[in-house]
């Protein structure tokens, strides 16, 4: 099982895979490693990818922006930055900075979570739709700082190491990226579609299995 989901991920990786199905073999990946238990340290050597490293992670089809976000909200949980872009062609993308297991244990976790938003997007406006997206979002995030901070009472000063991956990936980004303007957008915290949104978000299961990754090493 270790190696098909290996073989998933390098066909992901691979920069001549189409992005259609790079994004079919990364939800697959998740899938299993989800069924079987299987966290993505389990994956690797300890001694790998422990600097800091640059991705650009493409998406296509609807609600491109807000499920951008929602990849941002989980790359920020796994101590990686980054800002938006657009590709020659017009694809938009997520360019982040981050140690290249925490980026790929960040896309792993969004492809669960863009296939979860697929299933439960209700019917509706666009206007609608678009703001239960905010909401899931929301919902993600408060999923994932309550499994962060599980791992960090169970694990003795990992707290202290994921915060130095985030510090080190925005000064990675500070002195190599362009130079980036702050936005923000907003959103009707009391709709019922926000709500409904939230809900679903907060039924993403991380169970702490991101954020272990080398966590022991570094401490020792």
């Amino acid at each position: 099982m270790h190696d098909r989901i290996r073989a998933l991920l390098a066909l992901a990786q691979h920069p001549g895979t189409p992005l259609p199905e790079a994004e079919a073999a990364l939800a697959a990946a998740s899938r299993l490693m989800h069924r079987h238990g299987i966290a993505e340290h389990d994956l690797h050597d300890a001694s790998e990818n422990e600097g800091i490293v640059v991705e650009r992670v493409a998406c296509t089809g609807r609600y491109v922006p807000r499920r951008l976000s929602i990849l941002w909200s989980i790359a920020r949980a796994h101590s990686c930055t980054g800002y938006r872009d657009t590709e020659a062609d017009g694809t938009q993308v997520l360019v982040l900075w981050g140690r290249a297991d925490d980026i790929l244990a960040a896309r792993t976790l969004f492809a669960a979570a863009d296939a979860l938003a697929v299933r439960a997007l209700p019917a509706g406006a666009r206007s609608w739709r678009t703001t239960w997206l905010k909401g899931f979002q929301r919902g993600t995030e408060e999923a994932l700082d309550d499994a962060r901070q599980g791992h960090i009472a169970e694990t003795p000063g990992a707290g202290i190491v994921l915060r130095d991956r985030l510090a080190r990936a925005e000064d990675e980004l500070r002195a190599t990226g362009p130079r980036l303007r702050g936005t923000w957008t907003w959103a009707d915290t009391a709709s019922a579609a926000f709500a409904d949104g939230e809900r679903a978000g907060r039924t993403l299961s991380a169970r702490g299995r991101s954020f272990s990754r080398g966590v022991r090493g570094e401490l020792t």
